[in-house]
């Protein structure tokens, strides 16, 4: 009798585990998901710091929450911080995320690898994430497009010198330009026209 009580209580016990564990685990994903949401309104505001604060907070709790690295990622871009910008979104990339957060990290990581002049990674990065989204917009701001990758991209290549390519991406967002990129004027009409794309988009 003794015996079955305690294989009962056992039982009981460990289903009460269960139920503490799992309420736990939604907890978290709840209390993550408030943090990122909050650390989003904070971007909205341009208040940098604070965003990161909470994308952060939403990273602790939840690990493989691609949009809390994607906030960092994003909040360290904007305050300049490439290194730290790039070290986030390559925390988010390599949960290997195959929903459009997945892409956002990758679209995400180009721009600060070109500011830091890695130029094969921009290119890379760029190309996968329009592999998996070719008419990709920011989820978060929709300002930022395909156009700023395929930018990333022709920028990214003629900061490697090789300006056949980086023409390619160009005429991508304007079909009509065409120059000698042989020559010394042909490449320097393609570098005006980078910086006039530039300050376009």
């Amino acid at each position: 009798m003794r015996k079955d009580y305690i294989v009962k209580l056992a039982a009981a016990t460990a289903v009460a585990l269960m139920f503490v564990i799992s309420g736990c685990r939604v907890r978290s994903e709840m209390e993550a998901a408030d943090f990122v949401f909050d650390g989003w309104k904070m971007m909205d505001e341009q208040n940098y710091r604070a965003a990161i604060e909470n994308f952060a907070e939403g990273a602790l709790l939840d690990p493989e929450f691609t949009d809390a690295w994607n906030g960092l990622g994003w909040a360290y871009g904007r305050l300049g911080i490439a290194d730290s910008s790039i070290l986030n979104f390559t925390e988010g990339v390599n949960l290997e995320d195959p929903t459009y957060q997945g892409t956002e990290v990758l679209a995400g990581r180009s721009f600060p690898y070109l500011a830091l002049g890695e130029y094969n990674n921009c290119i890379t990065d760029a190309k996968r994430a329009l592999v998996r989204s070719p008419g990709w917009v920011f989820s978060r701001d929709p300002s930022f497009t395909y156009e700023h990758l395929t930018l990333n991209i022709a920028t990214a290549f003629f900061g490697l010198g090789h300006f056949d390519s980086s023409l390619v991406w160009v005429q991508r967002l304007d079909h009509a330009f065409h120059v000698d990129v042989a020559t010394l004027p042909g490449r320097s009409q393609l570098a005006i026209k980078l910086e006039a794309l530039i300050d376009e988009f």
